[in-house]
C-alpha cells in the first residue's frame, strides 16, 4: 500500500499577513480637504436693511438653527460714516450632525462689499486688505492679537470654519418690479475642515442641508423684523 502524500500546510504568517499585492483595504477614510456649503435667496427688501440684520451677530442665537450661543465681545474702535460700530470678535457655539463646538470667531463686516464673515481656526479672510483698511480692520490670523481660542487649537471638532454672508442689491429685479420694490440677493457660504476624518463621515448625511436651512431661517427673521411685503423669496442657483 502506498503511503498517502501529505501536502504541506501554508505558513501561518502568510495567512495572517498576506503579501502586499494580495491585501485589500476594507476601511476608506473620507476626504479631509476643506468642504464648502452654499445657499442663496432673492428677497424683497432693501439690501442695507438686510445687511444690518446679518451684522447683528448677537441675534443669531435667536433664529439660526445651528447656533447655540452668539455673543459679540469686541467692536470697531471708531464709528463709520453712518455712525455705526461693527462687531470684530464673537464667542459662538455651533455644530451639526451631532458635533458641537464653542470657539472665538474673528468677524469682518465690510458694508461696501455687503460681506459679513466669521472666521475660526487656521483660516484667513479672503477679503482684500485694501477693503479691510477702509473699515479700520485687519486680519491678525490664527492666534493673532486678541484671538483667545478657536477651532484650530488642535483639540476642536473643526480645524477651520469660515461663514460668509453676502448681501447685495438685485438691481435687475428691482427694475423689473412693477412697483420698483427693492430686491436683494443674500448668499451664504460655509467653508469648513474637520480636525478628524471620522467627523466628516458621520456628518455627511446632514451637511448638504445646513446652508439651505440657515438661509430659510434668515428669510423668516427678515419677515419678522422688516415685515411682510406680499412677495415671496426666490431661490438662487
Amino acid at each position: 500500500m502506498s503511503t498517502p502524500r501529505i501536502l504541506p500546510l501554508p505558513r501561518i504568517s502568510r495567512l495572517l499577513f498576506p503579501p502586499h499585492h494580495l491585501r485589500r483595504s476594507f476601511i476608506t477614510l473620507p476626504d479631509t480637504s476643506p468642504q464648502t456649503l452654499t445657499a442663496a435667496r432673492r428677497l424683497p427688501y432693501n439690501h442695507e436693511r438686510l445687511y444690518d440684520l446679518v451684522a447683528d451677530v448677537d441675534s443669531y442665537v435667536r433664529f439660526l438653527p445651528y447656533c447655540k450661543v452668539s455673543r459679540v465681545t469686541r467692536w470697531t474702535d471708531a464709528p463709520d460714516a453712518r455712525g455705526r460700530r461693527w462687531p470684530t470678535r464673537a464667542d459662538l457655539t455651533a455644530g451639526w450632525g451631532g458635533f458641537e463646538e464653542t470657539y472665538t470667531s474673528r468677524l469682518f463686516c465690510v458694508p461696501g462689499l455687503g460681506v459679513v464673515e466669521a472666521i475660526s481656526g487656521d483660516a484667513r479672510t479672503e477679503i482684500p486688505a485694501s477693503e479691510l483698511r477702509k473699515h479700520g480692520l485687519e486680519d491678525p490670523g490664527p492666534g493673532g492679537s486678541g484671538s483667545d481660542g478657536g477651532s484650530g487649537d488642535g483639540n476642536g471638532v473643526f480645524k477651520s470654519l469660515v461663514t460668509r454672508w453676502t448681501v447685495r442689491p438685485a438691481e435687475d429685479a428691482t427694475r423689473a418690479d412693477r412697483f420698483q420694490h427693492d430686491w436683494s440677493d443674500v448668499r451664504l457660504s460655509i467653508r469648513y475642515q474637520f480636525a478628524n476624518p471620522l467627523y466628516m463621515a458621520v456628518s455627511s448625511a446632514v451637511a448638504d442641508k445646513v446652508a439651505p436651512i440657515m438661509v430659510e431661517a434668515f428669510v423668516e427673521q427678515a419677515k419678522r423684523i422688516l415685515g411682510e411685503t406680499g412677495k415671496n423669496a426666490e431661490v438662487l442657483r
